[in-house]
């Protein structure tokens, strides 16, 4: 563009924004703590999945300082459901690094925004220019698409190349003064108009600026990536029942994949496997514990981002400890079926207790 188009384009862009822009909690004050958890919670997450998560979580941690005295367990409870947990782990990471070194407020120095954990180069532009208004570009998925139809980019937008492109036009575009409303306002264009399929084109605030449009290639751009196809993954899961009725759940490591979350005992299976057998066996290596298989109580089918998992659930009896003395670890506890809604559980299996308790209430 121009000067001339570019100044043009950014004045209609922020008054459609002033007008259209739809009414979100974190966009009141553009309070810094408010805007950072906005966009870790938003990452790989649509705004109406968001909104109750973030009205919950700050009425319950109103502060980074309640954050960062608050447990790892509420913290991943509060996160229940929005998957990628790492995310939620990173939060209070950074919320105790922020009260150590920073007197419990964010910074604003762009490399210390960077250096805490979880945040990247576009979390960190987010609250940058959203929270205090400084002239740093951010890139999403939204302003992606934004972008490349406007400039009627062709290529792999996560190409290098691409990418390099794209983040210079996000940074020269931003009008002085102005990022705060300008950045939100092309995340917003692509969230609310230049959607992915079917873009309401006679609704932009800029068609005269779109190359794509005038060249009938919106449909097109951004070029589409193709995803290798997911790998599947076959799970045997007991759910162990004492003789107090208690059942048996764990805590899953820290690190790795749902981190820090609890679950029911699983084995992953081989093709070609005995499922109850296999399942007796990994329950006694994994807990140290006989137990008796009963009967099959669900077949459940989950998706996760790189892969599918079917998991074959059995009702189980707990027989004895192989251990010579009763072990008590934090990993591993026994909980009556009304209380596990305390604990912060996998999608998958938070389906197995609302199968548990529609069988108890029948």
């Amino acid at each position: 563009m121009t000067p001339t188009e570019l100044s043009l384009f950014q004045i209609q862009l922020l008054e459609w924004f002033t007008q259209q822009q739809r009414p979100l909690p974190w966009r009141q004050h553009y309070e810094p703590y408010a805007v950072w958890i906005s966009e870790i919670m938003l990452q790989q997450t649509q705004v109406a999945t968001v909104l109750p998560y973030f009205d919950r979580w700050m009425e319950m941690l109103p502060s980074i300082q309640a954050v960062a005295e608050t447990s790892e367990d509420t913290i991943l409870k509060l996160w229940e459901g929005l998957g990628y947990y790492t995310r939620a782990r990173n939060i209070q990471k950074a919320a105790i690094m922020i009260c150590e070194k920073h007197g419990g407020q964010i910074p604003q120095d762009f490399s210390e925004l960077l250096a805490l954990p979880g945040i990247g180069r576009y979390t960190a532009g987010a609250i940058a220019s959203i929270a205090f208004n400084q002239e740093r570009p951010i890139v999403d998925g939204n302003i992606v698409r934004v972008l490349c139809r406007l400039m009627d980019w062709r290529d792999n937008p996560r190409s290098a190349e691409m990418q390099k492109k794209i983040w210079n036009a996000a940074e020269a575009w931003i009008p002085e003064g102005n990022a705060r409303f300008f950045n939100q306002a092309l995340m917003e264009l692509g969230a609310t108009l230049c959607s992915t399929q079917a873009p309401l084109c006679l609704l932009c605030p800029v068609p005269s600026f779109c190359k794509a449009l005038k060249a009938n290639t919106i449909d097109a751009v951004p070029a589409k990536t193709k995803r290798p196809p997911a790998k599947q993954r076959i799970t045997a899961l007991a759910v162990i029942q004492n003789e107090e009725g208690e059942l048996l759940i764990a805590k899953r490591p820290a690190e790795g994949l749902m981190g820090g979350l609890w679950e029911f005992p699983n084995i992953n299976l081989d093709k070609d496997t005995d499922i109850e057998q296999a399942l007796k066996q990994g329950i006694r290596q994994q807990q140290d514990i006989l137990i008796t298989v009963d009967q099959p109580l669900s077949i459940i089918k989950h998706a996760y981002t790189s892969f599918k998992v079917t998991l074959h659930c059995f009702l189980c009896t707990y027989q004895r400890s192989e251990s010579d003395s009763t072990r008590e670890e934090h990993s591993a506890q026994w909980v009556p079926l009304e209380n596990l809604k305390q604990f912060s559980f996998p999608a998958a299996h938070g389906k197995i207790i609302q199968i548990l308790s529609q069988e108890r209430m029948a």
